[in-house]
Order: C-alpha cells, then structure tokens, then sequence
C-alpha cells in the first residue's frame, strides 16, 4: 500500500486511488498513520471524505488539503460543534490532525447508514414523504431555536443510523448568536430547504410550514404562508439559473474545453478515450452507426461504443444563408443541452445528454452535435392503447408539470414521447422554452395542447382518455379539446 502526502493527493487531482496510507500528527501523540480504504465524496486539490481505518477501527475522515486546508478544517469543526451543541445529533469528532499543507478531522463511522434522500426516492406516497419532511424540518427547528444555520440544506445532509437522524456537513453552519433565529431568517432557511425539492412536491409545503411554525412556538399570521411560497420560488429560481450555468463550464461535474474553432463540455464521469475519439470525430462515427433520422435540418445516428449505446444528433447546416442566420445564435444543440438539464432539475423526464459540441471560428457558431444516452423503448405513438392507464396517466403529468413551471415544448408529437419501462421520457428539445411572460407561455402551451391532441386524430378511444385526463389542464388554459 502506498503512501502519500498532501502533494502526492493535490497532484492526483481526480484520480485519487484507494488503497493507501497517510501519516499525520496528531495533537499530544507522536505521527499515526491511517489506512484509506474508499474515498466517498471528492473535491479536486482541496478536500478528501473517505472512510479509513485507524488503530483497527473504521473512522470516517475528512481530508482538507492546500493553503486553506486550516480554514476550511476550522470551518468543519466549529459547525460540527455548533450541530453537536443545539441537542442535534451529528457524527461524533474523535479527533483531529495535521500534515504539511494538509489538515484532517476523523469521525466516528455511523453503521448501517441509509441516506434520506434515497429514502425519500424510493418514498411514493405523499404521507411517506410528507413524514420524512417534518422529521428534517423538526431538526431545523431546533437548529434554529439554538441561533444555527444550515446553509447547504438538502436531503442529503442527513443520514438515517439506529433509528435516528444525523446531520452533517457542518462546513455550511453558520452559529449566529446564543439567541433563537427570528422568524425571518428561521423561514428563509427553511424556504431554501424547499428550494432543493422538485417544484411538485410543492403541494406538501403547507404541512410543512404549519409544523414548523408549531415547533418554533408561533402563531401563523395571514398571508404568511403565501410569502413563504414565494420565497422558496425566489430561491428555487436563482438555484435553477445557477445549476444551467455549471453545465457550460469545467467544473465537478462537467469537463469543457473551450478553443478558437470548437467548443464542447461532457459529462465527466462519461468521459473516456473512446467517448473523446467520437467527440473528435462525430461525422465518422455518425456514418458507421446506425441511422435513425436524415434530415435537411438534423442527421440522427445510434452509435454503439463499447460499453454504452449513445445518440450522436447533427445539427446541419442547410445552405449558405441558414449558415448566415446561425452564426451569432446559440446552437439548437447548445439550446437542447440547456433545456435537458433544465427538465433534470425540475425533475420531469427527458433524455440524458451525454456531450455538447459547436464547431465555431471565435464567437461565430456552424455546425453542431447533441450526444445524449440511447433510450430503450418504443414511442408513444407506437405503444400507447387505452387500456395503459398508467402511460397515459404519466403523459399527463408532465405536460401538467409543464405546466406549473411555464415550459413550452414547441413539438408534441407523439414520436417525441418514449416509452421506457419507467415511464416517458420526452426527447427532441430544441424548441423548448421557459416563459416569463405569462400571455406569451399561454399562448406557446395552447399550441402544444393541440398538437398533442393531434396526435390521437384516428384513434378515438385514446384521445377521448387523453381529454378526460387533460380536462382540467385545458380548462386552465382556455384550450378545448
């Protein structure tokens, strides 16, 4: 087993590699050494959370290395104390230690632990889900009570061992005062928790607020309610614009190269040597694979690489002024990778891109190429009869969740819904949009609406199931189906 030191892991950037050992001082005691066994979540060049053994135990250790490791392992420590102090339980800090340019806070290792935001997944009932929210909110509460906050306050900060919530994390505590948090500032925190959820679950927040309200002692005053509604849009909205805007940068996430004649950004975890040939060469791989579309507009290729099936989408040029009239624009690949990470974070289904390529000569865009996973499955068009209540029903719900966040779609035929064994999936992006202005999103829905419903022309029994299902939908939009 090797062993390293801070410069050995800030050099491995990404590729840090278990097994191996590491050697710190530890306050009152000679060096120790620690063995790493699995490395949990990873922050390039500056932290490292793994679990580890020590003196025959498993720890989990929390790693920070560079110029700041200091500040940001003090930062760690004073909210874990601060949690630890508000009667919240949290991962109990066994100790701390330090190496050259590195620090290290170690952690007693929770069994069995089972992560609520898996709970919450695998949760479909409203009850269920409504119950693990009051759970985490009657932790907030009492964070709140004792002057903490929680500023990266998601399920996942909270894990589930022995029957009880922990909560971690506390490089993102904040101790503001011995004093209870006013109501203000305890609603402005629980908004952002909120803000994390997918704007469906929106229909829970009422519970919600009513218990903590309940929890922190105080009468619900009219009208408060609909400003803290408001206030989780508010927050939802500037997380929505800042998680698009990581899509198109280098960052944990997402590897992007930008250069004077190409543009391209893919999924890290996706990239590979040969992921990165096709991206060099699309046009080859395109006229190997398999053709699924040839369009003026658009050339569509299922590509089989060796350990994963991909759609490689052209977008073509169709002749010098179309070129012309492009040039200064976003992409439709550009516009569709937005949109399909903007449909991820709302949590309505659609097709997962996988990379982004524009050919360009300095800010003038040309051609273009969506690479996105191959999705199994059959389209509506084909699958659909009127005895699969339950495909039709989860139609319905998307363009009734839509709907509720003003997208328009701008081509709802029926192709462009497939039938996945878990459910639809939308694809052919493009044309999406996000309306701001509410006559404007009336009247693209109003078009979608009855394109859809073209769709099901000659088959009655399926467009009368779809009009009963979308009635009240079309009643809210003023569309008769």
């Amino acid at each position: 087993m090797n062993t390293f030191d801070a410069r050995n892991l800030i050099n491995a950037e990404r590729d840090v590699r278990t097994p191996f050992r590491l050697v710190v001082r530890k306050p009152g005691a000679d060096k120790v050494e620690l063995s790493y066994l699995k490395v949990l979540r990873l922050l390039p060049r500056r932290r490292i959370v793994a679990l580890a053994e020590y003196e025959g135990e498993q720890i989990l250790v929390k790693t920070f290395l560079g110029k700041s490791a200091a500040k940001y392992a003090l930062r760690e420590r004073t909210g874990v104390l601060a949690i630890a102090r508000a009667g919240v339980r949290t991962p109990e800090l066994l100790w701390e230690g330090e190496f050259d340019n590195g620090r290290l806070l170690a952690f007693r290792y929770l069994p069995d632990v089972v992560n609520i935001e898996q709970q919450w997944t695998l949760s479909h009932e409203p009850a269920s889900q409504t119950d693990i929210l009051i759970q985490v909110t009657k932790i907030l509460a009492k964070l709140h009570d004792h002057g903490v906050v929680q500023h990266d306050i998601h399920l996942d900060n909270f894990l589930l061992s022995e029957g009880e919530i922990n909560t971690i994390d506390g490089g993102a505590v904040e101790q503001r005062g011995e004093a209870p948090l006013p109501e203000k500032q305890g609603l402005s925190n629980l908004a952002l928790f909120f803000a994390q959820l997918y704007p469906r679950f929106d229909v829970l927040i009422d519970d919600v607020f009513s218990r903590y309200m309940e929890y922190r002692g105080w009468r619900i005053i009219e009208g408060r309610l609909g400003q803290f509604e408001n206030e989780v849009q508010r927050l939802r909205e500037s997380r929505k614009l800042d998680y698009i805007n990581k899509t198109f940068r280098d960052c944990t996430r997402f590897h992007c190269r930008t250069r004077f004649t190409r543009y391209e950004v893919c999924e890290r975890q996706a990239y590979s040597a040969e992921l990165a040939e096709l991206m060099t060469t699309p046009d080859r791989f395109i006229e190997a694979g398999e053709l699924l579309k040839d369009g003026n507009s658009a050339t569509v290729a299922l590509v089989r690489l060796s350990d994963r099936s991909l759609v490689v989408k052209r977008y073509n040029i169709k002749n010098p002024w179309h070129g012309l009239m492009k040039i200064f624009r976003k992409s439709r690949a550009w516009q569709s990778w937005k949109n399909a990470h903007r449909l991820e974070f709302l949590g309505i289904p659609a097709l997962k891109p996988v990379a982004m390529i524009e050919n360009r000569i300095g800010p003038l865009r040309s051609s273009a190429y969506l690479i996105s996973e191959f999705i199994e499955g059959p389209d509506a068009s084909m699958s659909l009869s009127p005895d699969l209540q339950g495909e039709l029903e989860a139609i319905a719900r998307i363009l009734q969740e839509l709907s509720d966040v003003q997208i328009s779609h701008g081509d709802l035929k029926a192709t462009n819904f497939v039938m996945t064994g878990k459910g639809p999936v939308m694809i052919d992006l493009d044309g999406m949009k996000e309306h701001k202005n509410q006559q404007s999103f009336e009247r693209a829905f109003s078009r979608d609406l009855h394109r859809f419903m073209e769709n099901w022309h000659d088959k009655p029994q399926l467009r009368s199931s779809f009009s009963g299902l979308l009635s009240d939908l079309s009643a809210r939009h003023g569309v008769s189906l």
